[in-house]
């Protein structure tokens, strides 16, 4: 059994279906290694609990961060994630490095403040006393929140962004926006297994459908049909 959290276009979560990019590199990898695979759901906040409680055999989308238990890390899946800042441009916001966020109203990824490091949680702890840090789940309202201009800034994935902005009203709003790199370059995430030979597995899988073409079907399915509007986009690199 693999835990899964709704994290799209890399895990989606509809019911009891699961699909998405990683979900089904997932399904493909161990379906050719010889394994049976079932998915269940958990809140993202909740699903690493449920792996250390093993609830689970696996854990999809996941950080190095079980450091106090012997696990076994996938080899990374997708080398696709890009965290950035977001803000209107109208604003006239100048977001160039982390300690641009403080005291700007910011409405973050759940669990973002474990994420990126000591000035980053810092400035999250500081901006919350003063009502301007908020954490979610539901990433589509960090979409609406920005554009509504409920929020200053908004911090997610950059994939994660241009995935739900495409599924809300603002899909071809003429609104600009700056996307700030203040995060560093793309990161990829793990799985990971409580058993070295299921992971092992699903290691050997990876490589042959990334061998197969399938791998690529995959990622041009889910990732390359998001790609956003360039009238309304800019971007701030890291200073």
């Amino acid at each position: 059994m693999i835990g899964v959290a709704d994290f799209p276009p890399y895990s989606i979560v509809e019911g009891d279906k699961f699909s998405g990019a990683e979900v089904d590199i997932v399904r493909e990898s161990l379906t050719i290694a010889g394994y049976q695979v079932e998915f269940t759901s958990y809140p993202y906040g909740r699903l690493p609990i449920s792996f250390r409680q093993k609830q689970i055999d696996g854990a999809i989308v996941t950080l190095k961060n079980f450091k106090d238990i012997e696990v076994f890390y996938s080899d990374i899946v997708l080398p696709e994630y890009q965290t950035v800042a977001i803000h209107l441009n109208k604003t006239g916001l100048d977001i160039s490095t982390i300690n641009d966020l403080q005291d700007k109203s910011i409405l973050a990824h759940q669990r973002a403040s474990l994420f990126y490091g000591d000035d980053y949680k810092r400035i999250a702890l500081s901006n919350k006393e003063k009502s301007l840090y908020q954490e979610t789940s539901k990433q589509q309202s960090q979409i609406l929140m920005l554009f509504k201009e409920r929020v200053d800034v908004i911090v997610l994935a950059h994939e994660i962004f241009n995935y739900f902005k495409a599924r809300t009203e603002y899909k071809n709003s003429d609104t600009e926006y700056v996307v700030s790199k203040i995060f560093g370059e793309k990161f990829g995430f793990y799985n990971v297994f409580w058993d070295r030979e299921v992971c092992d597995g699903f290691n050997r899988g990876l490589y042959i459908i990334k061998e197969n073409g399938t791998y690529d079907r995959i990622v041009s399915q889910y990732l390359e049909s998001q790609e956003p509007n360039p009238h309304q986009e800019r971007f701030r690199d890291l200073e």
